[in-house]
């Protein structure tokens, strides 16, 4: 009696309360994750589109062919895909390397240049390739560099950031995608690019995608680099084992 008094002994409904609270807080930390990179892609994805159909300039003729509504839907679906990847998203982790930072601003750039002009090109029939089966050509390649972006942030789950950074816990990842090339998140990222250039036709387009190789690829060196210094011989083992940084017998 006197030490359940005191509290040495819970209660069944103590105890069934405090397991069900152990259950729940990392529930919850999961929903909240989700929310938040639901938010974070949809406000980065809308204003793009935005610019897309301002680009092209009339909404309802911009959806009159399926490979235009059909990009747009893969771009959609993406954002929100990538609120269940567990992504850190803006997370800085325990370590980052702010140096980098600069590259945003030609990212961002060309992100916008990229998202206006090619459906604006398009509609005045600029700068164009010719035939329809270069826009659905377009399509399948935005969808499989679109699979390959989300894909790989999945793989890597709480480890991804839009920054230079180490999450807690942080493991290299050297299996899935990551055995054949070491960032494949990028080359998905540029093959959507393209694809998206060729929905539009655009030469232009694929400019500019060559064009987001040179902040991509000092963003690999400052992400190797980086790593190096955190994981040492295990980082320059893996660079031994994959060799191609971003694109197979190429770079």
């Amino acid at each position: 009696m006197f030490s359940s008094r005191i509290g040495f002994n819970q209660s069944p409904a103590r105890v069934s309360a405090f397991q069900s609270s152990r259950v729940l807080s990392p529930l919850l930390l999961i929903l909240k994750r989700t929310i938040k990179n639901l938010a974070f892609g949809i406000a980065g994805t809308l204003p793009l589109l935005a610019l897309v159909i301002w680009g092209w300039g009339d909404w309802t003729t911009f959806f009159s062919h399926p490979a235009r509504t059909g990009v747009i839907i893969l771009a959609l679906a993406g954002a929100i895909a990538y609120a269940f990847s567990g992504s850190s998203g803006l997370g800085k982790g325990r370590r980052e390397d702010p140096s980098s930072r600069w590259i945003f601003v030609p990212l961002i750039i060309i992100a916008i240049v990229f998202a206006w002009l090619p459906p604006h090109l398009d509609h005045l029939d600029r700068w164009t390739i010719d035939g329809d089966a270069v826009r659905y050509t377009g399509l399948i390649i935005t969808a499989i560099g679109g699979f390959l972006r989300v894909a790989t942030v999945f793989e890597l789950g709480h480890r991804f950031s839009i920054f230079v950074t180490l999450q807690p816990d942080h493991r290299l990842k050297t299996d899935g995608f990551y055995r054949f090339v070491r960032h494949p998140s990028y080359l998905g990222a540029l093959l959507a690019m393209a694809g998206w250039a060729l929905v539009f036709r655009s030469i232009i387009g694929l400019l500019l995608t060559a064009a987001m190789c040179v902040p991509i690829i000092a963003r690999i060196r400052a992400e190797e680099e980086f790593l190096v210094q955190e994981f040492g011989d295990q980082y320059r083992a893996y660079q031994q084992q994959t060799r191609w940084r971003l694109l197979p017998f190429i770079y």
